[in-house]
């Protein structure tokens, strides 16, 4: 029972962070000011299937140390380099993804929060946020739709698929275009498949004949998955 339970949320991993496509930072070494603080090594960028983003830092990374030193993802919006130089971070279109050490190989993946239009992003910001000090910056060319396969029509329409209440009693209503050709099955925690559908007809499943406890919605299309955790209750 305990290496069935592991494979599945090993098979359950693989599938939420099989990156899908990456770009390497370019153009570091805009601190005019601190050279110190200029990035030297491999950065770059991966955009996962569940809707995340990974920075990627190579071992051979490095900068200044600093007490606050935070990597963002920044929407430049068309700003020069100068603006984005000497603009706080509070005022750049960005999300977080962690405090960096100086040196070595690190990876930091954060969610895209709801709203962020990722194929807008396209800089790389190291900020250091205690100070409100710039540290640097560098570029990605955007993730897009023709590069990038998370981008595909496939990938925005399971983006698009959502189901509720979670936790429920007794049904889940899925809120979604009913056109949309897309396998659906629900696995207990233990891995026994307890429901299947093969495409998403209706927006409503009953589950109260489902026992109380933690289940595993899983959407296919195309060679493509997203998964959730259900709670019924």
């Amino acid at each position: 029972m305990k290496t069935t339970l592991l494979t599945l949320l090993f098979a359950f991993s693989i599938i939420q962070f099989n990156a899908q496509c990456s770009e390497n930072g370019t153009n570091f070494g805009n601190n005019t000011t601190t050279a110190s603080y200029n990035i030297t090594g491999d950065v770059s960028i991966t955009l996962n299937t569940n809707n995340t983003v990974t920075l990627n830092l190579g071992s051979n990374f490095s900068t200044a140390s600093g007490p606050d030193v935070r990597a963002y993802f920044v929407n430049s919006e068309g700003k020069t380099n100068a603006e984005i130089r000497n603009s706080l971070i509070s005022n750049l279109d960005n999300f977080q993804f962690g405090i960096i050490n100086p040196n070595g190989a690190q990876t930091f993946t954060t969610a895209i929060p709801a709203g962020k239009d990722i194929t807008k992003f396209d800089t790389i910001f190291f900020y250091c946020l205690q100070f409100n000090a710039f540290w640097d910056f560098g570029s990605i060319t955007p993730f897009n739709s023709d590069s990038c396969s998370v981008l595909s029509v496939e990938d925005t329409f399971l983006s698009k698929i959502s189901f509720y209440p979670n936790p429920t009693k007794d049904k889940i209503h899925f809120s979604n275009p009913t056109s949309v050709s897309a396998e659906i099955r629900i696995f207990t925690i233990l891995g026994k498949q307890v429901f299947y559908q093969s495409k998403i007809t209706e927006k409503t499943i009953d589950v109260s004949s489902f026992n109380k406890g933690i289940y595993i919605i899983k959407l296919d299309t195309d060679g493509k998955s997203k998964t959730q955790k259900l709670v019924i209750n």
